[in-house]
């Protein structure tokens, strides 16, 4: 939003502002009369001006909190300070206050402090930034921002509080919610970092609540030559280390981690983004650099052929293509995933519910109006009821339908069994919920266990739930208005810790 200002600023006309920006002329229009009616709301809000916030220098950087009153996590935060210099990261750390009298804090059971007072640990004195500053267009960090660490939901309520930048706020908890935006605005997402001071909450309901989702944690930065801006989470386990990408650092010292697990976003074959399928699976691309032990893929049929949510003119259309074959689109899933496998990596086909639609097409369709499919249906009719016939309650469809063209390395994965890696539930889609409720990221993050979902096409992390996005094209012919699609995936280290990894113009990492 502040390039379309600073350009118009810097150039004549509107048309040389666009150019400048690579942009079609009304889709500049369209950016800055977006850009100056926000910039007007603010100022007549009393806000602070967003063109005149600071942008910092440098292209990487690590950005954490830390609470008033509260002494340091000091294995993590070395570990930071060694990070930081390994990758040349600045480090920026803002400061908020939790106030806790001195009999609360006795009560609070902690040796971290024992009085109210405003302090706040030395350590951090160097890095402090209580600002909000700009790290690169598109990205703020509110260092001014306090918010209460007890918030169950620390970004309610901010999703236009930057307008189209995306945003990092200052949280003891580690969170991530996309936001719908104008399908030719980029993707924005709202962040919270974590921190790097010990738990210490008043032993109260909020209090205790808040103490269990207390994560030691910063959000990492980089930005590359081109712009593109990348947040990965920071998320350190009890002994204070913590792992990037394929990097673990313990104990003040640079290692190597293992990917013990790679969550795709939603794979839907026929309407895969190329890019993002280049970028993930494409040679020497992330799967090939990170060498995952597992992979997961969810919604691998998009079934577009004969989709229940058609209309007459998108079959007419899929006609007209040459694309209302069910059995060339399972060949076409079919080839898709042939190109994810690798041999040093398990995959898994997670069950999800464009999966289902092709059951629900044999038990819907009327073989004798669609004479193309009628052949295919009655084969897989003739399976589907031999296998309800011999008691085969573990029968899959798609898996029937795929292995009538070859033989994959995969394991499909039933639709209520659990798969659990680190401690982390892998085995559901998202798509459905508690007691036969639709799915959530917020109703299964109440679940008890650790998850990572897909499904909604929106990245979020929501206490123990990771969402991934989605591998498709953005502009699905059902996406219609405003969207919170991402292409976003998500990785598990060895311990349990997981990053959720953007992917932007062909690119995973700067």
């Amino acid at each position: 939003m502040i390039e379309a200002i600073n350009a118009y600023e810097a150039h004549d006309t509107k048309i040389a502002a666009a150019a400048s920006l690579g942009l079609h002329d009304k889709t500049y229009l369209h950016r800055l009369r977006r850009a100056l009616e926000w910039q007007a709301e603010q100022a007549a809000a009393g806000e602070i001006d967003p063109t005149k916030i600071d942008t910092l220098d440098g292209n990487k950087f690590i950005v954490t909190s830390a609470q008033s009153g509260t002494k340091i996590f000091e294995p993590f935060w070395r570990n930071l300070i060694t990070y930081a210099k390994f990758t040349g990261a600045q480090i920026l750390v803002s400061r908020f206050r939790y106030n806790i009298s001195e009999q609360q804090a006795k009560q609070s059971k902690t040796d971290a402090t024992a009085s109210n007072s405003d302090w706040y640990a030395p350590e951090i004195e160097p890095y402090a930034c209580d600002r909000r500053v700009r790290l690169c267009d598109g990205l703020i960090f509110a260092g001014d921002m306090n918010i209460m660490p007890t918030a169950t939901d620390p970004l309610s309520g901010l999703d236009s509080f930057t307008g189209l930048e995306s945003c990092i706020f200052p949280h003891a908890k580690i969170a991530l919610k996309s936001i719908a935006t104008a399908m030719d605005d980029p993707p924005k997402k709202n962040y919270t970092t974590g921190t790097v001071t010990l738990s210490n909450y008043i032993q109260r309901k909020a209090g205790q609540k808040a103490e269990f989702h207390h994560a030691y944690g910063a959000s990492f930065v980089e930005i590359d030559a081109d712009g593109d801006f990348f947040v990965r989470q920071l998320n350190a386990g009890h002994d204070g280390a913590f792992f990037d990408l394929g990097v673990r650092v313990r104990d003040g010292k640079i290692g190597k981690s293992r990917i013990a697990a790679f969550s795709a976003g939603d794979i839907h074959a026929r309407n895969i983004d190329p890019v993002v399928k280049e970028a993930t699976w494409g040679e020497g691309g992330l799967m090939d650099t990170l060498k995952p032990e597992n992979q997961f893929l969810g919604d691998v049929l998009d079934f577009e052929s004969r989709s229940h949510h058609n209309t007459l003119f998108d079959n007419y259309k899929l006609h007209v293509a040459g694309g209302d074959s069910v059995e060339g689109e399972i060949q076409e899933t079919f080839d898709c995933i042939a190109d994810m496998t690798r041999p040093w990596c398990k995959t898994h086909i997670k069950k999800g519910n464009h999966d289902e639609h092709l059951e629900r097409w044999l038990r819907e369709a009327n073989f004798k109006t669609d004479l193309l499919n009628a052949p295919f249906y009655l084969e897989a009719m003739a399976a589907k009821l031999r296998a309800i016939r011999e008691l085969d309650d573990e029968f899959d469809m798609l898996e029937w339908a795929m292995s009538r063209i070859g033989d994959l390395d995969v394991h499909f994965l039933p639709r209520n069994e659990s798969f659990v890696i680190a401690g982390v539930d892998m085995g559901q889609h998202g798509d459905l919920g508690p007691n036969g409720s639709r799915g959530t990221v917020r109703n299964i993050s109440r679940t008890g266990r650790k998850a990572n979902i897909e499904h909604s096409h929106s990245a979020q992390i929501v206490d123990g739930a990771f969402q991934a996005g989605t591998s498709t094209r953005l502009d699905m012919s059902y996406v219609r208005g405003p969207s919170s699609w991402s292409h976003c995936h998500v990785i598990t280290d060895e311990t349990g810790k997981r990053q959720m990894i953007e992917i932007k113009n062909g690119k995973w990492r700067a």
